[in-house]
């Protein structure tokens, strides 16, 4: 947990780390600026994280979504961590471990046309994933 607020920071001066593996399609970044315009205080809770040279290494998407829209400043917490840590909370800050509970969702407490329109990808008619694989005893040896 963070201890102090964190700093706005001019987006002109932010640069997006050059190890970042994430892109963020048209569609996409349409959806996310939507969402920010919407719910603008989010940003603060989810600040991005920059290193000392002003490279974003977690937030790089709503980086680009703050910008589009025009913010000239951003909420950012600096941090002065190593490489290797910065290449992990890049990957963990965009890890998406959980699904999506689709009987929760499917209730009547959620509207469809809204979860879509907030990034939650609706295909009700998806067989939900198993946790453990099939038994696979029966399976053709030919591939082994």
């Amino acid at each position: 947990m963070y201890l102090t607020p964190p700093t706005l920071i001019e987006t002109r001066k932010l640069k997006t780390h050059p190890s970042n593996p994430r892109y963020i399609r048209k569609d996409n970044l349409e959806n996310l600026k939507k969402s920010i315009t919407e719910d603008p205080d989010f940003m603060e809770h989810r600040a991005l994280l920059v290193n000392p040279q002003m490279e974003v290494f977690a937030g790089n998407q709503r980086l680009r979504a703050c910008q589009a829209l025009g913010w000239e400043k951003v909420p950012c917490y600096v941090l002065d961590w190593d490489e290797d840590k910065q290449r992990r909370a890049m990957i963990k800050d965009n890890g998406h471990h959980g699904e999506w509970d689709m009987d929760i969702l499917a209730n009547g407490q959620h509207d469809p046309e809204q979860l879509q329109e907030w990034g939650v990808p609706i295909d009700w008619d998806k067989p939900e994933p198993e946790d453990e694989p099939k038994d696979q005893s029966n399976a053709s040896t030919a591939t082994r």
